[in-house]
């Protein structure tokens, strides 16, 4: 489209520039030849050559023409590049924030389809709307992409899901999200989901105990772990249950803290005294996730161990972190968009487990409440932050 609008512009300035002459069609008729000074030929400016009547007015009517001639040509380069732009497939990406799982689930999904031999605004389109955390903002996003009638949809998290999810049973909509869809109430199970929703999910609480086992491996004498969760939140029992029987089965002593608010969370936390083997153990929820700064800021100062469940929790501060990695459910993405585009439906493919789990630690926090870190696990890590 931007080149049909710069060569209108060029054509059009070429027909209304006064230099422009038609001399092929209207020539000028023989002047005779006047010198000026030493012998030069003077131009028909300097000596006041002008063309008669009828070729001004031969020349005003070409002129005319010209500018004609360029806005049907114009026209027809915006409508033949409309025309090419409109069969180009357009992917509609919905977050509700663009944090680091975000952030690394698009670029999955934009790398893996440059592999796969898509390239933006020649064979596909990617457009997307963040919500900035605001939910709100995060409803009408999904609905303004279904208006553009996109071609598939892209959610990356739960929350960005279910918006999409509700906006439309008709777009097919790939999602990236880290628990189990059917326990959002995304889908019943995989065998009855929605006939427009497929996509790549980490089913993350059954990794409770391989998560608790690495964090023994960082505290070898971990004989307590705290965990704080939403007690308003029915959905964080399965959760809680998932890790009391992993504690349960390695002899760990399994602390509950139910809180109603960031402020009961803080009071909480603030009276919880320091005792050697003990550790803040998180499970999915927002509430507690809310508080995350404070929860580092107060663990750091009583040398608590903390163990998160994705990556950027570890960044933020967390001693470690082991989730999975959204770099590559964003590669699985892709692909499955890929076979969307050339026209399987989504009810035929199957959600894809991922495969692919991170560990992060962050060696600088952890040696500063004083852990000593086994090499073993330094070498098993995925990302140390030094």
């Amino acid at each position: 489209m931007r080149y049909a609008g710069k060569a209108c512009r060029a054509a059009m300035d070429m027909a209304a520039n006064p230099e422009f002459r038609v001399s092929a069609l209207a020539p000028l008729e023989p002047r005779p030849e006047t010198r000026v000074g030493l012998g030069c030929p003077a131009s028909a400016d300097r000596v006041g050559l002008k063309p008669s009547g009828s070729q001004r007015m031969f020349l005003a009517l070409a002129r005319k023409s010209a500018v004609k001639i360029c806005l049907i040509l114009c026209l027809l380069l915006i409508s033949a590049s409309a025309r090419a732009q409109s069969g180009i497939p357009k992917i509609g990406i919905l977050v509700q924030e663009l944090g680091r799982a975000q952030s690394q689930a698009i670029r999955g999904l934009t790398l893996e389809l440059q592999h796969l031999g898509y390239s933006e605004r020649k064979n596909i389109h990617l457009e997307t709307r963040n919500a900035r955390g605001d939910r709100n903002a995060l409803q009408s996003g999904a609905k303004e992409l279904v208006s553009k009638k996109v071609n598939v949809l892209f959610a990356a998290g739960t929350r960005a899901t279910l918006a999409a999810a509700g906006a439309t049973q008709e777009i097919p909509l790939v999602f990236v999200q880290p628990g189990d869809p059917a326990n959002v109430g995304l889908i019943r199970n995989e065998a009855d989901k929605p006939r427009n929703i497929t996509g790549v999910a980490a089913y993350a609480t059954e990794t409770t105990e391989k998560r608790l086992s690495l964090l023994k491996e960082l505290v070898p004498a971990l004989t307590k772990i705290h965990v704080f969760f939403d007690a308003n939140n029915s959905a964080a029992r399965e959760r809680i249950a998932a890790t009391q029987n992993a504690a349960k089965k390695m002899a760990v002593q399994f602390v509950a803290h139910g809180i109603r608010s960031g402020d009961e969370l803080k009071t909480t936390l603030g009276n919880l005294y320091s005792e050697a083997g003990a550790a803040i153990f998180q499970v999915s929820d927002d509430l507690v996730e809310s508080e995350a700064e404070f929860i580092f800021a107060t663990a750091r100062q009583k040398k608590v161990p903390t163990m998160f469940n994705e990556e950027a929790w570890a960044i933020a501060g967390a001693t470690a972190a082991y989730g999975p990695s959204y770099l590559e459910m964003g590669r699985h993405a892709a692909r499955i968009v890929d076979q969307i585009l050339k026209g399987q439906a989504p009810a035929a493919i199957p959600i894809v487990r991922s495969s692919k789990f991170d560990l992060t630690i962050n060696y600088r926090g952890a040696t500063y409440i004083g852990l000593r870190l086994p090499q073993e696990l330094l070498k098993k890590a995925d990302r140390v932050i030094r």
